[in-house]
């Protein structure tokens, strides 16, 4: 998990926050026939105060807090708001080079695998690559995790309607999604997993994405440890170089 580093009065409402999140989860939300798995092992509001508490009160270092506070439902619906501005250029960049590649990627992906989507957000972005297997004829079956049940419902609802690419809701943290990966049916199948927008970031970058430059390689390993030989990770990393820009 990354986190934000703050001071003593940066955050004075984190209980109020927790107890918005518990409410928010307590809330019954009609799926719209979309299939969306719920594979949280624990209620995130829980890891988030264990997260805080740690964070908050470090041995040493800044104080910080999780980054997770951030995605709530709102806080998505912020973040894709943004990624519309002229100044963010990453997506429309990233939208770029998938325009010109997704093709070439869906070749060298096998039929019948998984693509599952680490912390998916809008899917603009994806259903380039989605439609790239459809035209290609491959039956994919492709996971978007994200930790709004609510997102997830809006998102793959506005995602057309594929032939041979079945699209599903994982609704949980990446933790999640990695336990959830060790099944064994999971761990059978041939498997992409995907994390688009620098959310991992680059690895010549002191700070990568939302994760310190120790943290990413660490999530790295923690993923690769779920795939075999015959698995794809696929990263987007932001090459930009100039600060003024970045």
């Amino acid at each position: 998990m990354g986190s934000i580093a703050v001071s003593q009065d940066s955050f004075p409402h984190a209980d109020a926050g927790l107890k918005a999140a518990k409410q928010q989860a307590a809330q019954p939300v009609a799926n719209n026939g979309l299939d969306i798995i719920d594979i949280q092992r624990v209620a995130v509001e829980t890891n988030l105060k264990d997260d805080i508490i740690s964070m908050w009160n470090p041995t040493n270092g800044p104080r910080r807090l999780p980054t997770l506070l951030l995605y709530n439902e709102r806080g998505l619906q912020l973040f894709e708001e943004i990624t519309y501005l002229d100044e963010y250029y990453l997506t429309n960049n990233e939208i770029e080079v998938l325009e010109k590649n997704s093709h070439e990627i869906a070749q060298n992906i096998s039929p019948e695998s998984m693509v599952i989507e680490l912390g998916s957000g809008n899917l603009r972005k994806v259903c380039l690559l989605l439609q790239a297997f459809e035209d290609a004829g491959k039956n994919i079956d492709y996971y978007a995790l994200d930790l709004s049940r609510e997102e997830l419902e809006r998102t793959l609802a506005q995602v057309p309607k594929f032939r041979h690419v079945r699209c599903h809701g994982l609704l949980g943290t990446y933790d999640d999604g990695r336990e959830w990966l060790k099944k064994p049916a999971n761990l059978a199948r041939t498997k992409c997993i995907l994390s688009l927008g620098s959310s991992i970031g680059g690895l010549l970058t002191a700070r990568l994405g939302n994760f310190e430059r120790d943290d990413a390689a660490g999530f790295l390993k923690y993923f690769s440890d779920v795939l075999t030989q015959s698995d794809k990770l696929l990263i987007g990393l932001d090459g930009c170089s100039d600060p003024s820009k970045v």
